[in-house]
């Protein structure tokens, strides 16, 4: 009887093939963005008053909704640069962008703690808000401060002296080399003409004019009915910089006056056309209550909300994002 034979050894398991490739990659657009960022992303600059520092974002909504915040989220990992201050005109954006450069002269002796001297500026612009600029009074760096209804400037070095000479703003060379979006001139809407130029100086001072800069149109408030003086200036600046800036201008009067507008994605919770309150607004050609700040002066978080929704939307098309 033959012997029995050992049980044959299983075989070796195959080595595990290469998995075949995939045009796929892991992770949305926007994690592949901030965790594998491009090597030049170009930061963003935001140049306005206060409806551009999102003033009276805070109310209607759980949260406050901030415009800056909400297009840092959408342009990261690139730098959003805000420089929104209440109060201001298109003429205060100028020299804070450095396309202004006034004589300033000394009034008076500086302050013993902090070298800080009331001056007065050659192009006889008024101080306004909260405005603080940084920069250098011939070549001496400082801050430009336009609080407390005067102009003072404090140097860095209280030991420092002071002359009288040129204010340059330091704004410029931070600035410098990104795309910006623009909302300015609504404080002074009724002088259409220096609007209109102050916002073409800051066009024309982007790196590339035709390709960095992004014009936020005007919207009329309660204090800006049909037949008003300001609701005419306001379309007299909205329909002339569309003619120039074409798909670089957002038209966001359009946006909060219209029953497409009303209805766009953020918004569309809010059944807005349905509201008497909004038919009633719009027969006046003016945002509706429920998108207004408790002063009828700015956007409440709702409206900023959906101008944030459309800024990123516009910036997506001219192929920023």
């Amino acid at each position: 009887m033959p012997s029995p034979q050992p049980a044959a050894a299983p075989a070796a398991p195959a080595a595990p093939l290469p998995a075949e490739g995939t045009s796929s990659r892991p992770g949305t657009d926007s994690s592949r963005r901030l965790l594998a960022p491009e090597a030049e992303a170009r930061p963003l600059t935001l140049w306005g008053s206060s409806s551009m520092s999102s003033e009276g974002g805070a109310a209607a909504t759980p949260l406050a909704v901030r415009i800056h915040e909400h297009l840092a989220l959408a342009a990261a990992p690139a730098v959003v640069h805000a420089y929104g201050v209440g109060a201001t005109r298109s003429e205060h954006t100028l020299l804070m962008r450095g396309l202004d450069t006034p004589q300033l002269r000394r009034l008076g002796d500086p302050a013993p703690q902090t070298g800080a001297v009331r001056v007065s500026l050659d192009s006889d612009l008024s101080p306004v808000g909260t405005l603080q600029i940084p920069g250098d009074l011939a070549g001496v760096p400082g801050v430009l401060d336009g609080r407390d209804h005067a102009w003072h400037f404090t140097p860095d070095d209280p030991a420092q002296p002071l002359t009288d000479g040129t204010f340059r703003s330091a704004l410029a060379d931070v600035a410098a080399g990104s795309r910006q979006v623009l909302w300015v001139g609504k404080n002074n809407i009724l002088d259409v003409s220096a609007v209109l130029e102050h916002t073409q100086r800051l066009w024309d001072a982007a790196a590339e004019p035709a390709h960095d800069t992004l014009v936020l149109g005007q919207w009329p408030t309660p204090h800006d009915p049909v037949g008003s003086s300001t609701a005419e200036a306001v379309a007299a600046v909205n329909e002339e910089q569309e003619r120039r800036y074409g798909e670089h201008f957002l038209d966001l009067g359009g946006l909060l006056t219209s029953d497409e507008g009303l209805c766009c994605p953020p918004l569309a919770p809010l059944r807005l056309l349905e509201q008497a309150t909004t038919q009633e607004a719009l027969a006046q050609q003016i945002v509706p209550a429920a998108l207004r700040a408790p002063d009828d002066i700015h956007l409440n978080g709702w409206g900023n909300l959906a101008v944030s929704w459309a800024i990123v939307r516009r910036m997506r098309e001219l192929g920023w994002l």
